[in-house]
């Protein structure tokens, strides 16, 4: 479940699931990705996902191109 930049732009303490229904955002993408409430721990230790950063105007080609084959490698990544 995405977690949400509290320090960037509002100093809301507010998660993902207080503001929108989680439930409903994991059922939704279901038959396409598989999502997790919490990253899974490995050999005691908390995975440590894959981190990229994405333009802000990026397209849909953006996504295709430089988003999606990075979640297709590594199976997990943060999306900044």
């Amino acid at each position: 479940v995405p977690k949400l930049d509290q320090t960037s732009f509002w100093k809301d303490a507010s998660d993902f699931a207080e503001i929108f229904n989680a439930d409903w955002f994991i059922s939704f993408l279901s038959k396409d990705v598989r999502i997790v409430k919490e990253l899974p721990k490995i050999g005691g230790k908390l995975w440590a996902p894959h981190r990229m950063r994405v333009p802000r105007k990026c397209t849909q080609r953006c996504y295709l191109n430089r988003v999606l084959p990075a979640l297709v490698k590594k199976h997990v990544s943060i999306v900044d």
